[in-house]
């Protein structure tokens, strides 16, 4: 494939995509929804329930998280972690969103109680730097998040750099998991509304290496 490569923001790189899409010959795979645009999304969001598989095979059942922290840009991903567990009937974890504090369009989004679009700036975290939460993610979203944060590009530096040392090769994207868990912690109100303790299990949601995004800075 040929990759073009744009001087634009998240959203208008979408806008973008959709006009090239419409070419002959082309497909648009992407994530987030618009009107008309509803069934690649979903599907994406099916095939992430593989991860959750996984979490709950390690963990086992007498195991379950207390919270499960996801990055997220559009929604996608943490639709696909408010689906899994707020179907069940056993575990019930916590869910914790962590977005770039320059890119929030979810925070933003549940502080109003409807969609909002955010200006965005330049990320590290290019992955979550988007400024539209996706129209099929939101509703759960806003009735399936219990806590969420934003976190700087010096915090998600830091838990680059920290999980490095781990031997964990996480990029800024997938270090905000960290990042975020660090800043819900050092929150006495939110950490007692997630009722996380010393033996609390917390799921951090890695969802990308160094390796895989090499342009990324810290």
């Amino acid at each position: 494939g040929t990759v073009t490569r744009v001087d634009a923001t998240y959203d208008q790189t979408v806008r973008r995509a959709i006009h090239a899409a419409a070419e002959p010959g082309s497909m648009m795979i992407q994530d987030t929804a618009w009107p008309g645009y509803h069934k690649v999304p979903e599907l994406i969001v099916e095939g992430y329930s593989a991860l959750y598989a996984e979490i709950d095979a390690q963990l086992g059942a007498a195991n379950p998280p207390a919270v499960v922290v996801t990055p997220v840009g559009v929604g996608s991903l943490i639709q696909a972690s408010i689906a899994h567990y707020r179907t069940r009937q056993s575990a019930h974890p916590s869910l914790l969103s962590v977005e770039p504090d320059n890119a929030a369009c979810v925070l933003a989004s549940l502080r109003a109680g409807s969609p909002v679009t955010v200006n965005t700036g330049v990320s590290s975290m290019n992955g979550l730097n988007c400024g539209t939460p996706s129209p099929t993610a939101w509703p759960m979203m806003n009735a399936g998040i219990d806590a969420a944060v934003a976190v700087t590009e010096a915090q998600a530096a830091q838990a680059v750099a920290d999980l490095h040392a781990l031997d964990f090769d996480a990029g800024p994207c997938g270090a905000a998991s960290l990042a975020g868990i660090r800043v819900a912690l050092e929150d006495g109100a939110m950490r007692n509304a997630m009722n996380i303790d010393r033996d609390s299990i917390i799921v951090l949601l890695s969802t990308e290496s160094y390796a895989a995004n090499p342009l990324s800075t810290y």
